[in-house]
């Protein structure tokens, strides 16, 4: 394993025990395991970050595996805090793009395994392919498919309706839950932005930083407290809160749209005219 410094070793200690035990869990159903998000762009924040992994195998997992598996995340969870912190999918190898595969996934959001379908998400694959960490197995470049850029395109805009959709369904909910997801959904909607213009990942914080610098200066109290109650990643939402994330995600949804109609020559343009100018959002 070759992580960033910043990597607490707890969590370095989950990686090891994933490392040692997952092979003899999967045995030869194991093809690799990687870390991709924050942890792979130097931008892992221990308030925050989410521990974002992927493990390939051969197959669909079987009943042992995914009990045995199940069971492995319920012991981890008793003795290491990071488990709160995880989301891993368990995609099938050559599958990766294939809305129709087979997945099975542990979410912090439910703390248990379950399975689903595959939503063929390529911009995991574009993050492991560009800096992904390699916890086992084959290594990140070599496994990641090649991303197209209307695969790509069609990905953003379905990650656009994931945020507007979980937005809708947290209204009117106080929890702590909904205001990180609230924070999250504001900043997302950025790197979606710039992956739109610029074909690439960064991290959040990134995005945020070119978000700043080129979107119309009356969206930058929505910007700068989604930056603040991340960084809090605890307190309550209010129906401003809720109203000024869900209108900026209308208005990335619009000029994402107009972004991918240009051509690549065309969109500099396309991203500093904002067209009509919304009302100004409430902090």
């Amino acid at each position: 394993m070759s992580l960033a410094k910043n990597v607490p070793k707890d969590l370095a200690d989950l990686f090891q025990q994933m490392v040692s035990e997952f092979p003899q869990i999967l045995r030869g159903n194991l093809v690799g395991i990687y870390l991709w998000g924050s942890l792979t762009y130097d931008a892992f924040d221990e308030r925050s970050s989410d521990v974002d992994c992927v493990t390939v195998t051969a197959r669909d997992l079987d009943e042992r595996e995914f009990a045995a598996l199940d069971e492995w995340f319920k012991t981890q969870g008793e003795q290491n805090r990071w488990v709160k912190r995880i989301d891993m999918r368990f995609v099938i190898d050559h599958e990766f793009l294939d809305k129709a595969s087979r997945c099975c996934g542990f979410y912090h959001h439910t703390g248990k395994l379950v399975r689903h379908g595959s939503d063929g998400n390529p911009i995991i694959w574009m993050n492991i392919a560009h800096s992904g960490v390699t916890l086992w197995g084959k290594k990140a470049k070599r496994i990641a498919p090649h991303v197209s850029a209307p695969c790509l395109h069609d990905a953003l805009l379905l990650e656009l309706n994931y945020l507007k959709e979980d937005l809708r369904a947290n209204v009117g909910d106080r929890s702590h839950k909904a205001f990180v997801h609230n924070s999250y959904a504001v900043l997302t909607a950025c790197r979606i932005l710039y992956s739109a213009y610029h074909g690439k990942l960064v991290s959040k914080e990134r995005a945020y930083d070119w978000a700043i610098e080129t979107i119309a200066a009356i969206w930058h109290p929505v910007l700068q407290a989604a930056r603040e109650n991340r960084l809090k990643n605890s307190g309550s939402t209010t129906p401003e809160l809720e109203d000024a994330a869900m209108r900026f995600i209308s208005f990335i949804g619009a000029e994402v749209k107009r972004i991918l109609s240009h051509p690549r020559s065309l969109r500099r343009e396309s991203i500093f005219s904002v067209g009509c100018q919304p009302d100004k959002p409430r902090n």
